[in-house]
This record gives C-alpha cells, sequence and structure tokens, in this order.
C-alpha cells in the first residue's frame, strides 16, 4: 500500500477497528443472521408475503377497504405510486386499534429525489438493512468477494461523507467513497491521485457512468486495478461502457437493481440476465397488449412497518423467462430505460444532475421537473404557486452564475405554463434531456 502517510495512517486505524468489532458480540449474532437468511428460501418467501398482507390490511389504514374480503391475495391490493406514498404517509403506517406501532426501534429514511420527488419511508432498525444485507451477502458469494477487504464506492455520495469508513455488514470492509471524477475539481483530482492505484480493490461499486469513468481514468494513466469483482447500479451500464469496465478491470460487471423504496431487488448472472430475489422482494412484470416489455413492479416482502405492495418503480423490463444458470428467482434479460440523464452546459461540458436535484428538494418544491432542450438551459416545469418556485429559480440562478461565470454551465428558466412530460409508461422523470451526451467526465462540483 502507498498512500501519502496521513491517510495511511486513518486506513490502517480502521483496518484495526473492524478487526476488534469482528470478534463483538454484535458482530456474530448478525453475521448469523444474514448466514441463516442467505439461502434462497421460496417457503420464507410466502410466509413473509403472507404475513405482510395480513398486517396490512388489519393494520394500515391505507388498506382498510380490504377488510371486506374474506382473504386477500396480492392481486387485491392496488398498484402504488410515489405520489400515494408521499400523500398517505401517515396511511401506510400500520398500528393497533388503539393508534400503538408495534414494538421496536423505528427510524424514517428519505428517498434522494433523484428519480423523482422525495418520499418519507419508514422501517425497523431489524429489517431496514437486513433486506439489502442479505441480497448482498448473496451476489458477495456470487462474484467470490474475500470476507473482508476493500471496496471502491462510486456511488451517489451525500457532502461531508469521508474519505474512508468502515463497514462492518455484510462482510467486514473498509470503503474508499470517490466522488465522480471531474478534471476541473482540485479536491476531486486529489482524492484520486491519492487513493486509485495506491491499495488493492476488492470490489469496486457505483453508478454506472461514474464506474466507466473510473475505468478511462486507470486506462488512461496505467492503473491496473484486479477487483473481484465490479458491481453496478443506479442506471443501464450500455454494452460499449461495460466493454471498457471488463477491459480496464479485467473482471465482468454484475449489475444490481434496487429502489429506494423496496431496497436491493434483483442482481445479473453470469449470463447477464436479471434475477429477483423473490423470496425478500417479489416482482411482478407485466406487459400489456401483447409488449414484450412491462412495467416492473415490487412488494418489498419484510416491510410490515409501512408495506410497499405492487410499488410501481416506473421502470421496464422484458417477460420473465428462463435460465439455466442455477440461480434461482424470477429472470429477465435484463433492465429497459434507467438511461443516464446528465446536464450540457453552454461550453459542451457534461455536469451531474445530483446537485442541482438536491438543491431544488432542499427548496422546498412540490413537484417539479428538468427539461432540456439547448446546452446551458433548463427548463424548470412547476406545479402550484408560481411566486416561490420563481424565487428559487433566481437565488439558484444567482448561485450558479457566481460559480460558473460567462459562457460556462447553465442557468434555470422558468416554465410553470408548461406540462410535465412523461415516459411511454407514465413515468415522470425528473430530468428530461433531448440532446445527446458527449462522452466524457461528468462535472458535480457547482452547488
Amino acid at each position: 500500500m502507498n498512500l501519502p502517510s496521513d491517510l495511511a495512517h486513518e486506513f490502517e486505524r480502521l483496518r484495526e477497528r473492524i478487526t476488534r468489532k469482528t470478534s463483538s458480540r454484535w458482530f456474530l449474532e448478525k453475521r448469523r443472521e444474514i448466514e441463516s437468511l442467505a439461502p434462497y428460501d421460496p417457503d420464507r418467501g410466502r410466509e413473509r408475503l403472507d404475513h405482510l398482507l395480513a398486517t396490512a390490511v388489519e393494520r394500515a389504514p391505507y388498506y382498510a377497504a380490504l377488510r371486506a374480503h374474506e382473504q386477500p391475495g396480492l392481486r387485491d391490493f392496488p398498484r402504488i405510486r410515489k405520489n400515494d406514498l408521499r400523500e398517505h404517509f401517515l396511511d401506510f403506517v400500520t398500528r393497533d386499534a388503539t393508534g400503538r406501532m408495534a414494538p421496536g426501534a423505528f427510524f424514517l429514511s428519505q428517498t434522494s429525489g433523484s428519480t423523482g420527488q422525495p418520499v418519507t419511508l419508514l422501517s425497523t432498525a431489524e429489517t431496514g438493512g437486513l433486506l439489502n444485507n442479505v441480497i448482498r451477502e448473496r451476489f458477495s458469494a456470487f462474484l467470490g468477494l474475500p470476507d473482508s477487504g476493500t471496496v471502491l464506492n462510486m456511488g451517489l455520495l451525500f457532502p461531508g461523507t469521508p474519505l474512508f469508513e468502515p463497514v462492518m455488514l455484510p462482510r467486514p470492509y473498509v470503503k474508499c467513497n470517490l466522488r465522480g471524477y471531474d478534471p476541473d475539481d482540485p479536491g476531486i483530482v486529489a482524492d484520486y491521485e491519492a487513493v486509485v492505484g495506491r491499495f488493492p480493490a476488492d470490489q469496486i461499486t457505483g453508478s454506472s457512468h461514474r464506474v466507466i469513468t473510473l475505468a478511462r481514468y486507470c486506462l488512461e494513466r496505467g492503473i491496473a486495478l484486479r477487483p473481484h469483482g465490479v458491481v453496478a447500479t443506479y442506471e443501464h451500464m450500455p454494452d460499449s461502457g461495460r466493454r471498457l469496465v471488463e477491459e480496464a478491470f479485467d473482471c465482468p460487471v454484475t449489475m444490481l437493481y434496487a429502489t429506494a423504496e423496496t431496497g436491493y431487488a434483483a442482481f445479473e448472472c453470469g449470463q447477464g440476465r436479471l434475477h429477483f430475489q423473490d423470496d425478500f422482494v417479489l416482482p411482478e412484470i407485466e406487459a400489456a397488449d401483447g409488449r414484450e416489455v412491462g412495467e416492473i413492479v415490487l412488494t418489498s416482502l419484510v416491510s410490515t412497518p409501512m408495506p410497499i405492495i405492487r410499488y410501481v418503480t416506473g421502470d421496464l423490463a422484458p417477460r420473465p423467462v428462463e435460465c439455466g444458470c442455477g440461480l434461482p428467482g424470477t429472470v429477465t434479460e435484463g433492465l429497459v430505460g434507467r438511461t443516464r440523464s446528465s446536464l450540457v452546459g453552454e461550453d459542451g461540458a457534461v455536469y451531474s444532475p445530483y446537485s442541482l436535484l438536491a438543491a431544488l428538494a432542499a427548496a422546498g418544491l412540490p413537484d417539479y421537473q428538468v427539461v432540456q432542450n439547448a446546452p446551458g438551459t433548463l427548463d424548470l416545469v412547476t406545479a402550484g404557486p408560481a411566486e416561490p418556485a420563481a424565487a428559487c429559480v433566481r437565488d439558484l440562478n444567482t448561485l450558479l452564475a457566481a460559480y460558473f461565470g460567462a459562457g460556462q454551465g447553465f442557468r434555470l428558466r422558468h416554465r410553470p405554463d408548461q406540462d410535465f412530460q412523461f415516459t411511454a409508461s407514465g413515468k415522470r422523470n425528473p430530468v428530461v434531456q433531448h440532446l445527446a451526451l458527449p462522452d466524457i467526465p461528468e462535472r458535480s462540483a457547482y452547488l
């Protein structure tokens, strides 16, 4: 390992901390629980479904109308969308006749808004991370990852996320958090120069296009990273990008499909097909009118505190197929959509949308959509009172102008009288990009 001395000290401190904690009673109990649930178990999945549906009918006000049914099945439940979860949050929370929730340690989480408006969700400390940890353990075993090691994380990071942090479950790893490579941001450039290629990476994971950018970064500099696996998520990875990543890191890419509302749901097998983990997240893929592609509808089987039943993700997939790879679960040939939605500046540079979406959400806009038809200009379509949204646009444009300067980046243009644009499946994406995106690194530091 050839890290700068301060980072090497921090890295070793975390490794020692992880080593100490692996012998703790807490860690051993959690590992045993994850290992007991890791084998795919359709019988247990059916038990979870029966319990979820019964709990939802008996204890969630949103499903009170189904109490007239003698024994409602999954198809008796209405499909729900993001707006339903946001507008009827309290009615989805399960409680008894006195209004009391079941005993347990509960927590609230909020989706990022990166695929739509933010939604608040309720879970328990016990089940909230359990589903994801078990499914992560499954694809860790599938990839042949070591029991402990290091991971380069190229995900969508919150401001202030440390460069190194320990992750104990499902396997104890030191995680190195890297933002998307931005050659014009000195801090990001310094982070990459300090860590990429300076220590072995057992796994690389993150947003598909950021993983592609990392691969290009390594190839251009002759950096040889040889992870056991590369896990890409958030968006579809094009075939050209997959080939580049596999060339750079000398191992196959595994796509992981997840939603913030239902957690990890499916991952790719060696034949490139998505296998849903039906004993934790039950999928429905129904193609209407004889079409070969249908909407993905998911039910989280461990969501009893706030039942997420028949959630319409807005994503599309081909009809289920058979697969001879040996992995279980409902199988589809792959995700359709979730394409990259970068923003194009007046200077032709490409910018990440996530900082802008976070700023719009933080400003409290109830409904909005960003539409780009020309470089450097973003039309902000809003619903509701126009003046608060117009004030938000003025404030953000002041910040953007101060950062970019003349002839650079982009500005917002308020369009309260325009209609939202929907996909063929009826999904309203937060970013609608009508421009062709150049194949260059995305810039992320502007707000």
